[in-house]
């Protein structure tokens, strides 16, 4: 881990956050998302998401809403308006991915380091590295 810290300082805080607009996101499973809410008053981020050839739309909880399964957190919002239906908003969601890749990619280097070659070549290291955003009670 190299500056999760810095990462979470510069967070867009929950209360900030307005639904329906789109952030750039460092999350689990992708970096651009529109917030959304739930019925239970989760914030999440509707986002697209790859898995074995797949592509789909998924929504991340924000990091401030739930201490297991929070793992999206916003840092810049964006001017873009999302499409309304599922369809659009997904193909959508790629192509948003697509023109902000170097900043989602930036936010994963600042959190691993260089032991991940996010441009698709392998890295070796010689230790095990154990990634961690530390305990939330540090933040």
């Amino acid at each position: 881990m190299k500056n999760s810290h810095a990462l979470l300082a510069r967070r867009i805080p929950r209360t900030e956050v307005v639904v329906g607009r789109v952030y750039i996101i460092h999350g689990r499973n992708g970096g651009v998302g529109v917030a959304v809410e739930d019925e239970a008053g989760f914030l999440g981020y509707r986002l697209h998401r790859e898995k074995f050839g797949r592509h789909y739309l998924f929504t991340e909880i924000d990091w401030e809403d739930d201490d297991f399964y929070g793992t999206a957190i916003p840092l810049r919002l964006l001017s873009d308006i999302p499409p309304a239906d599922e369809d659009s908003l997904l193909a959508w969601l790629v192509e948003r991915e697509a023109e902000h890749s170097d900043e989602i990619k930036a936010g994963w280097r600042e959190v691993l380091g260089d032991i991940v070659d996010l441009d698709g070549g392998v890295q070796e290291y010689s230790a095990p590295v154990a990634v961690s955003l530390g305990s939330r009670s540090d933040y």
